[in-house]
C-alpha cells in the first residue's frame, strides 16, 4: 500500500491521529475532489438490491497463509526489480494452472530515486474472457523500496519484505483463483495485479502508476473493446492479525452501492471484521480506477502498527483474516450481475 492518506483526523487503535485536511488535492495530473458539503454517513439499515442465498467459497486461509509466505521468500519487490518478475511468473503460472487467461500489460516508469527508466508490468488473469459483464478484482504487488515509517532514522533503507502491505491481497487473488472454476455466476472475472502502486522514496515519487496506466488503457480501448467493468474491488492490507474493515470513505462516494453489497453480506454472514462505519479516507489504487468510470470499493485496514516498517513479516499475518476478506469476496460474486451498480 501507498503512503495512504487518511482524512478528518479519524484516530487509530494505537491511538495516532493524521490530520490532513484538504478540499482538493492533485495527484500527478489526477485531480482528487473531497465532498464539499456532502455527508458520508455508514449504510446501516440499506439493503442491497440484490437477493438470493448467500454462497461464499471454501477459502483455505492455511494456503492463502503459505501463498504470503512463498511471495516473502523471494524478498524485497519493488517496481522493475528482478524479484518483482519472479513473483509474477510465480502468480502467472498459477493463473494458468486454475483455467485463467493470462496477460502482461507492461508500462514505462521512472525511478524518482536514480531517475532512470523502470520496465513495469501489470498482470491481468481473466476468467471466462468471452463475457462481456466484467469484475474487476485487483491488488498491488510491488514493495515499497524502504521502510520509511522506521521509528530510527538508520533504520528506514533497511529490508522492507511487505507481508501485509503487498504480499497479502496478492495471495488472496491467488487463493481466489482457485475457486473459481467452481462458482455459479455471470461473471467475466479479471484478476489483476498492479506494478509500481508505491515507488517512492519518502516524499518523493508518484503513485499508483500501474492503476493509472490501467485506467488509461481502460479508457483508450472504449471504443474497440466490447465489454465493461460494472463493478471491481481493490484488496490491501487484509492479512492483518487484527483485522478490522471499515467502509473507506473514497469508495463510499464513488461507489456505495458496492460498498453496501459488500458490508450487507458480511453481515448477513457473521463477519465481524466487517464494521458498518465510515473509516479514513484513503489515496490507493481505486482512485484511478473510479475516475476511468469504473465503480470501485477499496477494501482495506489501514490500521497496522507495522505499516512501512521491517516488522511487516508474515508472522505479523493471518491466514483466517485473509479466509474473512476472501469468503465475504465470494458471496458477494455468487450474488450474480445486478441492473446497475451506480
Amino acid at each position: 500500500m501507498s503512503e495512504k492518506m487518511q482524512f478528518s483526523q479519524i484516530p487509530n487503535r494505537s491511538g495516532l491521529r493524521t490530520g490532513l485536511i484538504a478540499s482538493g488535492l492533485i495527484l500527478s495530473g489526477i485531480f482528487i475532489w473531497i465532498m464539499d458539503g456532502k455527508s458520508m454517513q455508514p449504510v446501516n439499515g440499506q439493503t442491497t438490491s440484490r437477493s438470493g442465498a448467500l454462497k461464499p467459497s471454501a477459502i483455505d486461509g492455511g494456503r492463502a497463509y503459505q501463498y504470503l509466505k512463498d511471495i516473502c521468500a523471494i524478498g524485497p519487490r519493488p517496481a522493475g526489480s528482478a524479484a518483482n518478475q519472479r513473483q509474477r511468473q510465480m502468480v502467472s503460472e498459477h493463473f494458468r494452472k486454475n483455467g485463467l487467461t493470462v496477460k502482461d500489460q507492461p508500462f514505462t516508469g521512472v525511478d524518482p530515486a536514480s531517475r532512470e527508466q523502470k520496465e513495469m508490468v501489470n498482470l491481468i488473469g481473466s476468467w471466462k474472457p468471452e463475457r462481456t459483464r466484467r469484475i474487476l478484482l485487483s491488488a498491488h504487488y510491488d514493495t515499497r523500496p524502504f521502510p520509511d515509517q522506521e521509528s530510527d532514522p538508520a533504520k528506514r533503507r533497511g529490508r522492507f519484505i511487505g507481508a501485509n502491505d503487498g504480499a497479502s491481497g496478492v495471495a488472496l487473488l491467488m487463493e481466489i483463483a482457485n475457486h473459481l472454476p467452481k462458482m455459479e455466476n455471470e461473471w467475466g472475472i479479471d484478476l489483476v495485479l498492479f506494478d509500481g502502486e508505491e515507488l517512492v522514496y519518502g516524499d518523493n515519487g508518484d503513485y499508483f502508476l500501474g492503476s493509472r496506466h490501467f485506467a488509461r488503457q481502460y479508457l483508450a480501448d472504449k471504443k474497440e473493446r466490447k465489454w465493461n467493468y460494472e463493478a471491481a474491488l481493490v484488496l490491501d492490507m487484509v492479512a492483518d492479525k487484527d483485522l478490522l474493515i471499515t467502509q473507506e470513505q473514497y469508495s463510499l462516494e464513488y461507489a456505495p452501492k458496492i460498498v453496501r453489497e459488500i458490508w450487507d453480506a458480511a453481515e448477513k454472514m457473521g463477519e465481524r471484521r466487517f464494521r458498518k462505519r465510515v473509516g479514513p479516507a484513503v489515496l490507493d489504487d481505486h482512485i484511478p480506477l473510479n475516475q476511468a468510470g469504473i465503480p470501485t470499493a477499496d477494501i482495506i485496514d489501514f490500521d497496522y502498527p507495522a505499516w512501512h516498517t521491517m516488522d511487516d513479516l508474515p508472522e505479523r499475518c493471518s491466514g483466517e483474516s485473509m479466509a474473512a476478506v476472501g469468503r465475504v469476496v465470494t458471496a458477494w460474486l455468487e450474488l450474480g450481475p445486478p441492473p446497475k451498480r451506480r
